[in-house]
């Protein structure tokens, strides 16, 4: 059983060591309307945190049953069957009720750098409580957490396609 543990643990570095976050490119901003100094890099807080904070680019401002939008001007790097799961930060749930849409994001590791898409995260928050929410620029507000995952038996066994696109692209018909 100890040799197995060492070998999830070996697996578990490799993979974490090929995954990364980097600013999208120069065009994708110009084009989200988000200059470089507001993109800052997702950093993990503590020793113990599993996941690293996204911060603001800009301020945010929800009433109560608004949502928005939002272009972190944040690509990411995934090794193959690792993904990138973006969640809300759990101070915002309790005290204010925010969620995001999806409620949890699922970025692919084919999501970044595909033909058509630069892989630009963006998060949609919503505030489904009874106060207005206000994150300030450079805050907080999700969190991104690498996690590898095993394809099932028939992933080896058929052909995939390769992504083109964004969101929903997975799911287009062909």
């Amino acid at each position: 059983m100890e040799n197995s543990c060492s070998l999830f643990e070996q697996m578990i570095r490799e993979l974490s060591s090929q995954c990364y976050y980097e600013p999208v490119c120069q065009e994708v901003l110009d084009r989200i309307g988000l200059l470089k100094e507001n993109v800052f890099i997702p950093k993990i807080a503590t020793r113990g945190s599993a996941g690293a904070d996204f911060f603001a680019p800009e301020d945010i401002r929800l009433a109560p049953g608004d949502e928005i939008r939002v272009a972190t001007g944040i690509k990411a790097h995934c090794h193959p069957f690792t993904r990138l799961s973006i969640v809300p930060k759990s101070g915002l749930g309790f005290k204010y009720y925010t969620r995001l849409a999806n409620t949890v994001g699922t970025v692919d590791a084919d999501y970044y750098g595909n033909p058509e898409n630069d892989g630009c995260i963006f998060v949609k928050l919503r505030n489904e409580g009874q106060k207005e929410l206000l994150i300030r620029r450079g805050e907080a507000f999700c969190q991104g957490i690498f996690e590898p995952y095993i394809p099932d038996r028939d992933y080896f066994n058929e052909d995939h396609k390769a992504r083109s696109g964004g969101f929903g692209s997975t799911n287009a018909k062909a």
